[in-house]
């Protein structure tokens, strides 16, 4: 009987590989944004953005990317950054049936990181009210790496905010 309880209990510490998530790195400003690969389409240079007539003034306008008219707009008045009239670089996000492009300063990384690594917002980020400086209504979370942190776009509360027209 000794020798049953011994098997059952000798591989409970066995632990299973943590879950790991695929993120873009991206900075905007001063500061370092992710989202998750799975909705990013592609990262591209930027090109000819043809302006649109009575947009917002975040939405720089429109491309044609291989045949489809992919509008382009600036998240920064979204995260109540300053404008930036000139990108760095383009990152396509597809939610849904929609394409949108993204301007950012530049690509950092794509690179998996754990699940654990994806910390909840401070509290005292998430408990603020005011709508028009609270860019943590767009933050998923926290990520923790070796030497950087980076903020985790929550890209489907972002499209909603935005408005095209």
């Amino acid at each position: 009987m000794a020798a049953i309880e011994n098997d059952v209990t000798a591989d409970v510490t066995d632990v299973l590989p943590e879950e790991e998530i695929r993120i873009c790195l991206f900075s905007i400003g001063e500061d370092t944004y992710a989202i998750p690969v799975d909705v990013l389409t592609e990262i591209i240079i930027p090109q000819k953005i043809f302006p649109v007539p009575t947009t917002p003034p975040h939405v720089l306008g429109v491309i044609n990317l291989r045949g489809s008219i992919v509008p382009i707009v600036d998240i920064r008045p979204t995260l109540s950054l300053p404008q930036q009239s000139v990108p760095g670089q383009i990152a396509i996000i597809k939610l849904g049936s929609l394409l949108l492009g993204i301007v950012v300063n530049n690509v950092l990384a794509v690179l998996s990181v754990t699940v654990s690594s994806v910390q909840p917002l401070p509290p005292e980020a998430a408990a603020q009210q005011s709508a028009a400086k609270n860019r943590a209504r767009f933050l998923k979370g926290i990520i923790q790496m070796e030497n950087s942190v980076a903020a985790l776009l929550n890209v489907e509360r972002i499209f909603d905010e935005i408005k095209l027209a």
